[in-house]
């Protein structure tokens, strides 16, 4: 075996590849940028604005929406203790012999009087929230909720 010296990368061989990595990882960079930006096809840097709804619902105190809450669960430990309820409930009226769709829609409306219920409860909340509020409050407010609207969701 002979100890015969390692021929040596010539400086400009080595710019080269230096300069080849960068520009890749520039390019790899864009693109998944550009993939977390535009995720599911959603416009804008968060989606869409959320509902109005869930607007209001976020902008109250916390004892306010833990007591609407808690109006909302109707007598069961928790939300997800009645969703189970009227799952269990719903499984059964479409499993029933002989089906009969009047106990099922009967299901559905009280869903949905409960759901209306819900929503009014928020809104009276909230337009007494707002109805508190200062005249640069409201517009503090205004400027946050166009914000949202113009910048869709944030992403936690």
């Amino acid at each position: 075996m002979t100890d015969a010296p390692k021929p040596k990368m010539k400086l400009w061989l080595k710019l080269l590849l230096a300069g080849s990595l960068a520009l890749n990882l520039a390019i790899a960079g864009l693109a998944a940028g550009a993939a977390l930006r535009h995720k599911g096809g959603k416009p804008g840097p968060g989606g869409p604005p959320p509902s109005v709804g869930s607007m209001l619902f976020r902008d109250l105190d916390r004892d306010t929406k833990d007591a609407l809450r808690s109006q909302a669960q109707n007598g069961h430990g928790s939300y997800g203790e009645r969703r189970r309820a009227e799952t269990e409930a719903f499984v059964a009226l479409l499993r029933a012999e002989p089906f009969n769709t009047a106990p099922l829609e009967q299901l559905l409306e009280g869903n949905a009087q409960k759901r209306e219920g819900f929503q009014t409860a928020v809104r009276k909340a909230w337009l007494t929230k707002l109805a508190d509020m200062s005249p640069e409050d409201r517009a503090e407010y205004a400027d946050r909720v166009e914000q949202k609207m113009r910048h869709g969701r944030s992403r936690k």
